[in-house]
């Protein structure tokens, strides 16, 4: 640990004598690798900061490595339709990354594939992997492919060509001595042959692995095997071995504290003494697996452990508690069929709060253009009102009036300002109060509630409902607070906010990139907050309206002026139409920022819009 502090240490003494660009950039890339699963927060800032400044960069070796870095990034937070996009970006400069760089690409492709239940694609990309290890000689690396590409196949239940990749991974894994692999290699065999009916097959791939297992000291691996063994045995009908190896599995998972392993083999042993008629032991069992299961919130096995029950119930003749259980077992099951349902209730929800408020601060901004149109027409009176007034008589009548009028505007605008200023503070104090003392209300409650559930020795169902809502509140006030002021825009700035944005953009169709100059420092609070919400305004007419596939963003600071330039190649609009709600809130914010947009639109081709703010 001290010595990863002492790494670290000095990595961050290098960046803060770095002056190029791309030694910056490189040692941002290496301080998100060495805190990547330790603190995920500092980690992404150094990722972004490694994305900005390689782009202001003509080195494209180190473009590609950030890009790979991106999709580690991706792959290890489980967004694989980002994966993918990045992988695109990787592959468009192949040339400029190395032989492992690209195999790493394709094998995080290939998983992503996989993970979506592409698994032909899946399959078709660690081909490649296997290609690039194949033509630098770097067979070791294959052992991972090859054992890859028979998982796939084993998803697609093609068990014969599993079969053939996984002995290629097991024989380079011997050839090598890669334990780990051979024993894992072997897991994997043994599912194939059970599924080939070649049971005995199967139970010495088992064995064998835990030879290897014992080597490593892999207990929860032993104790996984042990399970599958149980599990072959008793599909044989040999209920004796397999009570065996499910007790061995037990005792294992038992002693080492591996739950996920321990609910599943006392689900297998409620099932093996139910078929014993050991009906009492196979309640027990049930009973125990279906409380861990609820611990750890796993589904399925909660779910297959009503069934269980029902049917054992059913068996013995009480009749009263199998139907209790069906009843579990079916309501069990609707509540996960409704909980995607249920999900993007909250979530529309959530959306209509955070736009109500947006229109009714929207139409606040509107009314205050309208007010300073007036005092423009104001300010014309007065002019003309000089004009006519410079007859000597009239001079100091005139200059009376005009410096009256000009306090008067002076005020107003003074008065405008105050309500943006008044209106920016609420939102934050608002979504400060949501975060701290409603979230925090919100947690404290929470917790009492899972303490008192936690002791409630019947498991009320009722304070495990309350305990769900709580916990979807708790993230719907952290959701409306976030959207009230974006806590990235506060604490980062413009340029880290609207990254943030883009990235989230990674699970659409819609490829976006931002490229940004002299952004280092902050801007004045209130145009970035106007900016930031302009910008969210145009992104989410491109995605509504454009149907573009390529969003450019473009930020630039100059001497006296900003500028925010966003290009996308969709169906482009009549410049020369009404605006509709959307393009009139842009140009309504534009407006207040004292700034002018240009429009630029060829049907067909997509639209270029050119916003200039004075600094």
């Amino acid at each position: 640990m001290s010595q990863n502090l002492g790494l670290l240490d000095s990595l961050r003494s290098e960046l803060a004598l770095a002056k190029d660009n791309s030694q910056k950039a490189k040692l941002h890339l290496t301080l998100f690798k060495q805190l990547q699963r330790s603190n995920t927060d500092s980690s992404q800032l150094h990722l972004k900061q490694a994305v900005l400044l390689s782009k202001r960069t003509e080195n494209d070796s180190l473009v590609g490595k950030v890009i790979v870095a991106q999709i580690q990034d991706h792959m290890l937070n489980n967004r694989y339709d980002s994966v993918l996009h990045y992988v695109e970006l990787a592959l468009q400069k192949r040339g400029s990354l190395g032989p492992q760089q690209l195999i790493d690409t394709y094998t995080m492709q290939g998983t992503a594939h996989f993970y979506k239940s592409e698994y032909a694609k899946a399959i078709a990309s660690h081909l490649q992997s296997e290609k690039i290890s194949s033509a630098h000689e770097m067979e070791q690396g294959k052992a991972q492919v090859f054992n890859n590409i028979g998982i796939a196949y084993i998803k697609l239940e093609d068990w014969y060509n599993a079969e053939e990749y996984m002995n290629k991974s097991l024989e380079i894994c011997k050839k090598y001595d890669i334990k780990r692999g051979i024993s894992y290699t072997l897991g994997n065999l043994g599912i194939i042959y059970k599924h080939l009916d070649r049971y005995q097959d199967a139970i010495a791939a088992y064995l064998e692995s835990n030879v290897i297992c014992e080597e490593l000291g892999d207990q929860r691996a032993i104790a996984r095997n042990y399970n599958n063994i149980g599990a072959l045995y008793e599909k044989e009908g040999n209920y004796d071995l397999a009570l065996e190896y499910y007790t061995r599995c037990f005792n294992t998972s038992e002693a080492e504290q591996y739950e996920s392993t321990l609910t599943s083999v006392l689900h297998n042993l409620g099932n093996l003494y139910s078929k014993q008629k050991r009906y009492t032991l196979s309640i027990d069992n049930f009973e125990k697996s279906l409380e861990i299961a609820k611990a750890l919130d796993y589904r399925d096995v909660v779910l297959n452990n009503y069934l269980g029950l029902a049917e054992t119930y059913e068996k013995i003749g009480a009749l009263s508690k199998a139907i209790a259980h069906r009843k579990l077992y079916e309501k069990w099951k609707d509540s996960i069929v409704n909980e995607e349902h249920l999900k993007n209730v909250s979530e529309l929800e959530i959306k209509y709060a955070t736009e109500k408020k947006e229109k009714d601060i929207l139409a606040l901004s509107q009314q205050k253009l309208k007010d300073e149109a007036a005092m423009a027409k104001q300010n014309l009176k007065i002019r003309r009102l000089s004009l006519g007034l410079l007859g000597a008589i009239l001079l100091f009548g005139s200059i009376f009036v005009i410096f009256r009028q000009y306090s008067k505007n002076r005020k107003q605008k003074e008065l405008i300002g105050a309500i943006a200023d008044t209106q920016i503070a609420e939102r934050k104090r608002i979504s400060q109060d949501l975060h701290d003392s409603v979230g925090g209300s919100l947690a404290l409650t929470k917790n009492k509630l899972l303490s008192l559930y936690e002791k409630d020795q019947g498991k009320s169902k009722e304070l495990e409902d309350s305990l769900q809502t709580l916990t979807r509140t708790s993230e719907q006030v952290r959701q409306i607070s976030h959207n009230l002021m974006p806590g990235e825009l506060v604490k980062f700035g413009l340029v880290s906010a609207i990254q943030t944005t883009l990235d989230q953009l990674q699970d659409t169709e819609l490829k976006a990139q931002l490229y940004v100059h002299d952004m280092e420092g902050r801007i004045d609070p209130t145009k970035e907050i106007h900016l930031f919400r302009i910008l969210q305004e145009i992104i989410q007419n491109v995605i509504k309206h454009a149907k573009a596939s390529q969003l450019n963003i473009y930020l630039n600071r100059h001497k006296k002026h900003l500028n925010l330039m966003v290009e996308d190649d969709g169906l482009g609009m009549e410049t020369d139409t009404p605006s509709g709600m959307g393009l009139s809130n842009i140009k309504s914010r534009v407006a207040f920022l004292k700034g002018t947009v240009d429009i630029d639109s060829v049907l067909g081709k997509g639209t270029t819009m050119n916003i200039l703010i004075p600094l």
